[in-house]
């Protein structure tokens, strides 16, 4: 399948591209602010008001925009410039770079490529960057994995960001933009700034994205470490995904996030059983099982007496305590009972922390994702839209 894939792609002619390079990213998404001041970081930018070409921007000026009686108000250091229902910020260049800070909150400086749109929203500014998708997938894989882990595992992340993207690019359409700038979407608080591995990652993987054997954009789920099992899709949500199966993965166990530990008293985890999960604590077979187990591996329910009526999701228990991860172990010790924890998320899809491991021996990018995601194939962008367009 992949050498068809690569022999279709080669016949594409040029004009064949995906028509989803421009993303539209809510920015301070939920935390919006009512003033920013803007500045050319690099290269310089037009500015229109309603449409119309109202200010030149560079790296010398500085514009201060404001929600005024719920229209957007721009002025400079020594001007006001009047009051508008649309700002848009056009670059006159590529590779122009913005830098935006909010004057209240979190005051520190924000760097973006391409465009921006402001509109009112209440009392505080919509703030949309027009951004091209591979910028925005730089800026993703910086904020998700860090500056500090070897090209290879930088072209894994972008690949996973950008698959992740297009697939969920409407889920804030009614809010007018496309994805947020928070864990809801994906982290993007900026430009890509701190490892210039970053960018040859993300460029050296440019359209590339993970599908299923029907050419549809996968969910590219992953978690930060999974404790040396991954999960089932359906054993974290509902639904059945070929390309997400559990597997064994020991790349990550050694990890910092590979152990954790949850202590409380034993009257405390007896009544939050009970509570919770109408759990028997007086029978006493009942009650010793929940006091010490040890999962030869991970499980996704605890069967306690082996008939399933006395049956609890881990994944509610993880929920409800707020615990790292659903996979662990009990120990009563005296008056207190511990939770010994492996892995760190949901656990579904790829291991960042395995990942990053397999990179660091060497280990292609493409053989990773092949290794977490289950009959899987990677194509560029050109390639989908050639099956769709038939």
């Amino acid at each position: 399948m992949r050498q068809i894939l690569i022999f279709i792609l080669a016949l594409l002619p040029a004009a064949v591209f995906s028509s989803t390079k421009i993303l539209q990213i809510g920015i301070y998404h939920k935390d919006e602010p009512k003033e920013v001041i803007v500045q050319a970081n690099d290269g310089s930018y037009k500015v229109y008001g309603n449409g119309q070409e109202i200010f030149d921007l560079d790296s010398k000026s500085i514009l201060r925009i404001q929600n005024k009686n719920g229209l957007i108000h721009l002025r400079t250091l020594s001007e006001e410039i009047g009051s508008y229902a649309l700002i848009e910020i056009k670059r006159n260049s590529w590779g122009s770079i913005m830098k935006l800070q909010r004057t209240d909150g979190d005051k520190k400086h924000r760097e973006y490529n391409d465009d921006f749109i402001i509109k009112p929203l209440s009392s505080t500014l919509r703030i949309i960057n027009e951004v091209y998708i591979e910028h925005y997938v730089a800026g993703v894989v910086e904020s998700e994995a860090g500056a500090k882990e070897p090209k290879e595992y930088y072209k894994v992340q972008s690949v996973i960001c950008r698959t992740y993207a297009l697939n969920n690019r409407r889920r804030h359409e009614a809010e007018g933009f496309q994805l947020c700038d928070k864990v809801h979407c994906q982290v993007y608080h900026s430009r890509s700034l701190a490892n210039p591995d970053i960018l040859k990652g993300t460029q050296e993987t440019i359209g590339i994205v993970i599908v299923d054997s029907d050419i549809n954009l996968v969910t590219a789920a992953f978690s930060s470490n999974c404790g040396g099992y991954t999960c089932n899709s359906e054993d974290v949500w509902s639904g059945y995904l070929d390309y997400l199966r559990a597997i064994e993965d020991d790349n990550c166990i050694q990890e910092p996030h590979s152990y954790w530990r949850y202590t409380t008293t034993t009257d405390t985890w007896l009544n939050y059983l009970k509570n919770n999960h109408d759990f028997p604590i007086n029978d006493p077979i009942a009650r010793n099982a929940v006091l010490n187990y040890c999962p030869e591996s991970r499980d996704i329910t605890w069967d306690i007496d082996h008939d399933g009526v006395d049956r609890i999701d881990f994944k509610n228990i993880r929920y409800d305590l707020k615990l790292q991860s659903a996979y662990f172990s009990i120990e009563q010790v005296q008056d207190t009972v511990i939770l010994e924890g492996h892995g760190y998320g949901h656990g579904v899809g790829l291991c960042q922390e395995g990942a990053m491991n397999m990179a660091k021996r060497g280990i292609p990018y493409d053989e990773i994702l092949h290794y977490y995601y289950n009959n899987i194939h990677l194509v560029n962008l050109s390639v989908i839209d050639f099956f769709r367009a038939e």
